[in-house]
Parts: C-alpha cells; structure tokens; sequence
C-alpha cells in the first residue's frame, strides 16, 4: 500500500466513495460535501488531502483543513474533515497508515493543534470517534450540528 497527495484524477473515484460512507453524513439536508467544494479540496494549498491505494485501486483518503498553516500565530490548527476506508479495506490499518502520513505532514507544515468532528451514533462510539481516541483524541464540547435548506 502507498499514502499518496490525491491529485484531481482520483476525483471521481474518492468523491463517490464519500458518497457512499453514510457515517460522513453530518448533515439532515444533504448526503455529503459538494463536488465543486470536494474538487477544490483536493487541490486547496491549504489543506492535507491523502490517499491510499494498493495495485492501483483506491482504498481510502483523508482530508484535513490546516487554512491556519500561514498565520503568524504561536499554535496553529487544523481540522480533520474527513477519514474513509472502503469497506473491504477496513480493519487492514489503513485509516491508521493515512492518519500518521496526514498527521507527519501537517506538523511540516507548521500546524500545532488538530480537531475533528465526529457524529454521535445511537448505538454508543461511532467508528471514528473510536479511531480518534485510539489516535490521543480527548472529548470536547458536545455540540449539536443544525441545519436547513434555504431556496
């Protein structure tokens, strides 16, 4: 397996995998990202956006946000936005693999601190908020995210 910067040419392969993890939806109005806004994250300069894959298939990505990466500021943040694994690439340390490769770039880049949102299941822990704990996560603030369509 190798961790790769994703280019615009996975676009269509990473953006339909999102698609398809109901666990990324954080929204009641829509399923995932925007594509315009998927499309400009893979190439945004301030961001860390990896893939993985293995004999030329693409297992997961990770996307983190780090617009903090320039500011002259003592701690900078980034955001963990988003984590996927295929489903048949799961439990095979993928997500970990992606995670420290994301995690080693973001400190080149100068950025300190990293949060992520994680959905609260109904059935308890949430696989990605048991990865983040694994990861040296700490719960913080409990929020409740809200938000409609406004046509």
């Amino acid at each position: 397996m190798i961790i790769r910067p994703a280019s615009i040419d996975d676009f269509v392969i990473l953006y339909a995998l999102g698609k398809q993890t109901s666990e990324l939806r954080v929204s009641a109005t829509e399923e995932f990202m925007q594509e315009d806004e998927f499309r400009m994250a893979i190439t945004r300069d301030s961001a860390v956006f990896l893939c993985a894959e293995e004999k030329n298939k693409l297992m997961g990505f990770i996307y983190a946000n780090a617009r903090d990466k320039d500011k002259p500021l003592q701690q900078r943040y980034a955001c963990l936005v988003y984590l996927v694994v295929h489903p048949n690439y799961r439990k095979r340390g993928v997500a970990q693999q992606l995670y420290l490769a994301c995690e080693k770039r973001l400190k080149e880049i100068g950025i300190t601190n990293l949060y992520g949102w994680a959905r609260i299941s109904e059935e308890g822990m949430s696989p990605i908020r048991e990865f983040m704990k694994k990861q040296g996560f700490q719960k913080g603030h409990q929020y409740v995210w809200m938000d409609k369509k406004i046509l």
